[in-house]
């Protein structure tokens, strides 16, 4: 059975970083909306953490920079090292632009955490969990969504002028919408652990250019940090079997010994680049990675969806406004394609750097050069994803 269907202008399918931030721009605009996302409760589980200073000012626009912020570690200094004692350069965030010269480190679950706060304040009833898309039908002026009730309760339906797919990486509404999904899997593998901090790093990032390959290291909230390491093949085995791999990887590459520090979390994943051949069919839009996928090195893919969730409200404001709605969305999906491919360039360009290298004294010259000249002030603001809408890099 199917309940009787209700009405919204904007129906948000995915209740990820991106569609909590463009549900509560909307509701602070006024304009009605409904967020739809299958899993019953919040992930706890937290791979992006790197806020950076553009989507800060994006936060801060729904008035809840602060909030993030005191959850978090503010990173104003980058370290490029060979291993602990063997320093290449670094990168002094302070000189970036106010109101915000740092990289914010936090859980993707506090970061949703925050927006989906922000979201129930505005508007107690916009986010209904427990929800599956099963179908999507276009009836020219409106579309009509279908979704399956975790509980097993009645199927609903609710019509909505726009669809936004906000679902991630293996998005329903493209899949439904027929948008064809370009890219593949990167060669490169990692390994993932927190661990207790028991280093001298204090509130620095770094990175560590081995030759065997790439390890990073950030701090995060509660005396804990990350470690990331590239690894020759996907790890395979129990939580513990992965743990002892990054555990050697730090020891031979870093010069630290992690063994018999505690680690809350430890995982392996790859990496992958996709693009949508549309990121528009007709009422459909698709933002974040339901649009596209960079490698996580860098920490853009995150803050790249909020620059698409800000975008789209720019569109709903100006169709709000009067603007013919197809030259709005036409106009969000130029600059979020063009967005998307410089930031795929810079995520593949940082992922060439961390990889193996059998001569890395020239990588490494190059790198110290840069971090000591006038350059690394370009750098940094590269780094923090500014300049992804006027530069070709």
């Amino acid at each position: 059975m199917i309940h009787q269907h209700q009405r919204t202008q904007v129906a948000i399918v995915g209740a990820g970083p991106v569609g909590l931030f463009l549900a509560s721009g909307l509701r602070q605009r006024g304009l009605p909306c409904r967020v739809f996302e299958r899993a019953a409760a919040p992930r706890r589980h937290s791979r992006s953490i790197g806020v950076h200073p553009v989507s800060l000012e994006l936060l801060a626009g729904l008035g809840v920079a602060e909030t993030l912020i005191v959850q978090g570690v503010r990173v104003r200094r980058g370290l490029a090292l060979r291993r602990l004692g063997d320093p290449i350069g670094d990168l002094d965030l302070r000189d970036l632009p106010p109101p915000f010269p740092f990289v914010l480190s936090v859980p993707q679950s506090r970061t949703e955490a925050v927006l989906e706060g922000a979201l129930q304040h505005r508007d107690p009833g916009a986010l209904l969990r427990g929800r599956e898309l099963c179908a999507l039908e276009n009836l020219g002026d409106r579309m009509r969504l279908t979704f399956r009730r975790a509980d097993g309760g009645e199927r609903e339906t609710i019509d909505a002028d726009w669809v936004v797919g906000a679902d991630g990486v293996r998005s329903t509404v493209r899949e439904l919408a027929g948008l064809p999904y370009d890219g593949g899997p990167y060669p490169d593998t990692f390994a993932m652990g927190d661990f207790r901090d028991d280093t001298e790093l204090g509130d620095q990032a770094a990175i560590f250019l081995h030759a065997e390959g790439l390890v990073e290291s950030f701090p995060l909230p509660d005396g804990l940090r990350r470690w990331v390491a590239r690894t020759d093949v996907a790890a395979v085995g129990s939580a513990e079997a992965v743990r002892a791999r990054l555990i050697e990887l730090v020891r031979r590459r870093v010069g630290h010994d992690l063994d018999g520090t505690p680690c809350l979390m430890q995982s392996t994943f790859g990496v992958q680049h996709f693009i949508a051949r549309r990121f528009v069919d007709h009422r459909v839009v698709l933002a974040g990675d339901a649009a596209h996928v960079v490698s996580p090195i860098g920490g853009q893919g995150m803050n790249l969806g909020w620059k698409d969730a800000a975008r789209l409200l720019e569109a709903f404001d100006a169709i709000d406004a009067g603007r013919p709605w197809r030259r709005a969305l036409a106009d969000y999906e130029r600059r979020s394609r063009r967005v998307a491919r410089v930031a795929t360039r810079r995520a593949a360009f940082y992922m060439r750097l961390g990889r193996a290298q059998r001569y890395p004294a020239p990588r490494d010259a190059a790198i110290a050069l840069l971090l000591a000249t006038p350059l690394a002030r370009v750098a940094a603001r590269l780094f923090t994803m500014r300049g992804l809408e006027s530069l070709p890099i």
